[in-house]
């Protein structure tokens, strides 16, 4: 018996060692291999993306399996390119499972899988997580009063579940200051991708990285010949959004950096060609936030406020020097354009608050904005508008205080708590691993989501994702501090 078993592992390592001499070769084998049941397969462009649809979610289960922080921040970065192009449909009356569905399944799964065997604690729920499912859960009460019902509740889930459960991700799976940087290097990235391809759209006219199913439409804006940014973000709006959410989180990686080695070369390099993207997209209302969200970080970040005041006193510098230059670019067109006026969004902000006003707890039903304005217009005319161009309105019409309010919370909570937390870091017997200069990042972030929200309604969620993972990653991780509590160390 001895001897057989001795044999019969002397076969196994040898067939074991066999397989690692040949490992490269059986790859090769297994690829070709692969490469030809899958062009076998595809016998259509409807089912080559099924199938790389397919591919895309065996990765990311990979992915989130070997560790979930990662499995968030592909989910973070690859959204804004894959939410539309990977898609698995599940039948007729089930919501197709896209890109940010599943991986929020995933991540759901695998986490609560571990909790149940000890290796994983979730954080104590707060406000902010409340707010998560009923902000979703007002707006399809919304739906049997909207003109498309099954609409609403899909946009429910993509345009705000989505997003807000990001808060929730970020909040359990950051577990020190190594896990934060790796959320602000993800949204860096992805601004200095933004910023880059801004550049050569811009330069070269080439679109590129267009939602499926998205028409371009029109490439300039009005007569003034300034050219619209259409990939990646789908608008020239969204795009400006995002550098505006990106610019300070990269600010923040190149000031903690505090030696000058490559990476904070790298991180400068980021900075430009974000600024560079965010000024060629030619959208006013993120060059504000921006403008104010610096401002308002040079009060309450020292290292900040040197980087600022030498900015500020370039830029002076510059614009006197060349001012006839400057007074006819494209940037003073854009800033002293009427287009706003032109489009009458005062007027159809008061409509919308007449709306609300007439029905202020349930709302009207999303889409009947575009129906029922003329009759509250108060310029004048009685033609109705077909957009209301602001995102905390366009929620307060649609699905009335019911919606309205459980969002509005889910703002402030963790707005309220990075007040006391900021104070709280400043103590000498802190233990938390953000600093106050992080929570004013966070703060900075906010501010432009704030702020470009009142100026339209976002089309997708991605530039929300960006700010709820800050909000998590940051406030969400030391809620514990604030409740009395010691931070236990979680599992990892």
């Amino acid at each position: 018996m001895t001897t057989f078993r001795q044999s019969l592992k002397s076969v196994t390592m040898q067939g074991l060692d066999t397989l690692v001499k040949l490992r490269f070769a059986l790859i090769g084998i297994i690829t070709v291999g692969l490469g030809i049941l899958f062009g076998y397969l595809i016998d259509s462009p409807e089912a080559g993306e099924l199938i790389i649809s397919i591919v895309v979610v065996v990765i990311v289960l990979a992915i989130i399996i070997n560790k979930p922080l990662n499995g968030m921040l592909v989910w973070l970065f690859f959204a804004v390119f894959l939410e539309t192009w990977v898609n698995i449909p599940l039948g007729a009356g089930i919501p197709d499972l896209s890109f940010s569905r599943f991986t929020i399944a995933f991540l759901a799964i695998f986490m609560l899988a571990r909790a149940a065997i000890g290796k994983f604690r979730f954080a104590p729920i707060g406000l902010a997580e409340i707010c998560i499912l009923a902000a979703p859960i007002g707006i399809m009460i919304a739906a049997p009063l909207s003109v498309h019902p099954k609409g609403v509740i899909q946009e429910a889930i993509s345009l705000h579940f989505t997003p807000l459960v990001m808060y929730f991700f970020a909040k359990n799976l950051v577990k020190n200051e190594g896990d934060l940087h790796k959320v602000f290097w993800t949204i860096a990235i992805l601004g200095f991708v933004s910023g880059v391809y801004a550049a050569y759209e811009h330069a070269t006219g080439n679109i590129l990285f267009v939602a499926k199913g998205k028409e371009i439409g029109k490439l300039f804006r009005n007569e003034s010949g300034i050219r619209i940014i259409r990939g990646i973000w789908g608008s020239t709006g969204i795009m400006g959004r995002a550098l505006a959410a990106a610019i300070p989180v990269t600010f923040y990686l190149f000031l903690e950096r505090k030696r000058t080695d490559i990476c904070k070369i790298l991180l400068a390099g980021m900075l430009v060609a974000q600024f560079y993207g965010i000024y060629i997209a030619m959208a006013r209302a993120p060059w504000y936030s921006l403008l104010l969200a610096l401002f308002i970080m040079q009060f309450f970040y020292p290292q900040f406020r040197k980087v600022f005041v030498v900015i500020a006193l370039v830029t002076a510098v510059v614009l006197w020097t060349t001012w006839d230059q400057v007074s006819e670019s494209d940037a003073a067109n854009r800033v002293n354009d009427k287009v706003s006026t032109l489009e009458k969004r005062d007027a159809r902000w008061q409509a919308g608050y007449n709306m609300w006003r007439a029905k202020p707890i349930r709302g009207w039903g999303f889409d009947r904005y575009e129906r029922e304005s003329g009759r509250f217009r108060t310029d004048g005319e009685s033609k109705n508008f077909t957009a209301i161009e602001n995102d905390y309105l366009y929620i307060l019409v649609g699905s009335g205080l019911v919606g309205f309010l459980p969002y509005l919370t889910f703002l402030l909570a963790p707005l309220v708590n990075s007040m006391r937390l900021f104070f709280r870091a400043r103590a000498p017997d802190w233990s938390g691993f953000i600093k106050p200069e992080t929570i004013v990042i966070y703060w900075a972030v906010i501010l432009c989501l704030a702020i470009t929200s009142y100026s339209a309604k976002p089309a997708r969620s991605d530039v929300k994702l960006m700010t709820f993972a800050v909000a998590g990653a940051v406030v969400g991780t030391h809620e514990l501090s604030l409740r009395g509590l010691k931070t236990k160390k979680p599992f990892s």
